[in-house]
């Protein structure tokens, strides 16, 4: 906390010094926002200064995001994404030109608010259709100037505080909420969000109606814009929560919000916001206990799914898609989602020009083939033709990580050389990207790979050959798990050291198998007649200088064991 504290002071000192306050001297009577645009120059001074300050920093930071996640060449989602950055900063700028300094504050803000919404992932923000296949290099570059960003939205809000500025407080209110969102996994993230946004929908209810038509329309827009944010930091509090009351009724009160959401922006025809919300509400809907609202997150999800290929959104449609398979995993079971990604892949074959998005429902397929650990050689063929999709559409990131998915498959089929060739080539490519993640759970992937082919295969090979396949899997293993620790990925440590585990106890089983038991140890029963069961004891020589491993196993009074690995 004290580190924390620190660094926020540290933002907040820098951001003084390049932006001080001219409120500091002057009177803390407050004043209306006419007046402030008509008799104060220097509330209009500092809210042009604060808007220009947005603006920069939302220009710095997307050029730095672009560039830390390189080219992408998907169907250029990316560019489509970043439009909706450019428009609110050419829009706050013709205002700041104009002479409307609040106004301009505003749409600077907001602008603020949509590279957030677009690069940091929640449960509704940063999701495209390209999500899995991106690193967190671009939300690592922004997450990096939020204590400048927060400390900027703060000043915003005092400044139209004193200018009592309602839509002004509403707009910065926002923007507080969404930032304080993207903090992510500090624990007080959530809790802060919804505080804000539900002060910025109470300061909302105080602005008066709007006479002309546009102001109605900007009322509108700013009311649809609160609830989804307030419903994004719900549901985000709702799935991080311990506790199942306070869990069911964050999802209850997302699910409403939500829906209040997508009604207004019905009446604004905003076809991708219409489809957002109503994402919202079904991922709130299928997170309830309550079957008949579980199915109803189902439908509106595939109503979403219909809006978005309607309107020609193909990219949206491939997050829907991904959303309905996340909810049918909830709700209906593995198979659904899997015949709702077959069924996705399917239909975009059919549309025609759509390979990237073809090749990501096939992953997902296989994905899911892989869970159930079914169907092995047809989820094998699904990252084939993935694959291929991807190299055909030039994108190298995804066609690593389809490649990644085909040597687990392989794993599994122990088609080992073919799973080592996939995983080495998916590796190269990412070190070549520069992705560590990846190339980590590559290499993780690989020393699996690689234990497994020793595990079933040493019987067989001649003792020179297998002690080179040792340590080629344990240097695979030690390197991932180091990447993993320079990257401070506490789940990646966890996940390597989870393999490791699953093959060590099948080397120990297969051993068990292979070989008779050093000794055997009977249980008698409790009156002393007769065995109550017995347990080998298998003494597993290791390498030079070291103990043997001792291991019992409980065995079946007819044949091998039958239970799990007991270490002495």
């Amino acid at each position: 906390p004290a580190l924390s504290a620190c660094v926020g002071c540290a933002a907040r000192l820098k951001h003084a010094a390049l932006h001080p306050s001219p409120r500091a001297s002057s009177s803390t009577q407050p004043i209306s926002c006419a007046q402030a645009m008509a008799l104060d120059p220097e509330v209009e001074e500092e809210a042009q200064s604060l808007a220009k300050s947005a603006l920069q920093i939302v220009q710095e930071v997307s050029a730095e995001a672009d560039a830390a996640e390189g080219e992408l060449p998907e169907f250029s989602e990316q560019e489509q994404r970043w439009k909706e950055v450019r428009a609110q900063q050419q829009a706050a700028e013709e205002l700041a030109s104009q002479g409307s300094a609040m106004a301009a504050l505003r749409a600077a803000l907001h602008a603020v608010e949509l590279l957030l919404f677009q690069t940091v992932k929640t449960e509704l923000a940063g999701k495209c259709a390209a999500s899995h296949y991106l690193s967190d290099k671009q939300q690592q570059v922004v997450k990096a100037r939020l204590g400048e960003i927060l400390w900027l939205v703060k000043d915003a809000l005092e400044l139209a505080k004193d200018a009592e500025d309602d839509i002004s407080q509403a707009a910065a209110l926002k923007t507080l909420a969404r930032v304080h969102l993207s903090r992510g996994a500090e624990p007080d993230a959530p809790l802060a969000a919804t505080s804000h946004a539900t002060e910025a929908l109470q300061v909302f209810e105080r602005l008066a109606k709007a006479e002309a038509p546009e102001e109605k329309e900007q009322q509108l827009r700013m009311h649809a814009e609160i609830l989804f944010v307030s419903g994004d930091a719900q549901l985000t509090r709702a799935l991080e929560s311990p506790f199942d009351k306070a869990r069911e009724d964050a999802l209850e009160a997302a699910a409403e919000t939500m829906k209040e959401a997508t009604k207004l922006y019905k009446q604004l025809e905003d076809t991708r916001w219409i489809g957002r919300s109503m994402l919202g509400t079904a991922l709130a809907l299928v997170g309830l206990e309550d079957e008949d609202l579980q199915m109803d997150g189902e439908r509106l999800a595939e109503d979403a799914k219909d809006l978005f290929n309607e309107a020609g959104e193909k990219d949206l449609e491939v997050v829907a898609v991904l959303t309905i398979i996340k909810c049918r995993c909830i709700t209906s079971g593995l198979d659904c989602a899997l015949l709702s990604a077959e069924d996705a892949a399917e239909d975009w074959k059919e549309e025609g020009d759509r390979p990237a998005h073809v090749a990501i429902a096939l992953h997902a397929a296989a994905g899911i083939y892989l869970q159930q650990e079914e169907c092995m050689d047809k989820a094998a063929g699904f990252c084939k033709e993935a694959a291929q999709h991807f190299k055909d559409s030039k994108w190298k990131r995804a066609a690593s990580s389809a490649l990644l998915t085909l040597g687990r498959v392989q794993t599994r089929l122990e088609e080992y050389e073919g799973s080592k060739k996939s995983l080495k080539e998916a590796i190269a490519n990412l070190q070549e990207l520069k992705n560590k993640k990846a190339e980590a759970e590559g290499l993780a992937y690989l020393a699996e790979s690689l234990w497994a082919r020793l595990n079933a295969e040493e019987h067989q090979m001649p003792p020179a050959d297998a002690s080179a396949l040792a340590e080629e899997a344990r240097a695979s293993g030690d390197t991932a798990k180091q990447l993993f620790e320079e990257l401070a990925d506490k789940d990646g440590v966890q996940m390597v050291d989870e393999l490791l585990c699953n093959v060590s106890e099948k080397a120990v089983s297969k051993w068990c198998e292979l070989n008779p038991p050093t000794r055997l140890i009977t249980n008698l029963k409790p009156d002393g007649h007769g065995a109550a069961e017995t347990i080998g004891e298998w003494s597993i020589p290791r390498a030079e200088g070291e103990e043997p491993l001792v291991v019992r196993r409980p065995l079946p009074k007819k044949g091998n064991s039958d239970g799990r690995n007991m270490y002495v």
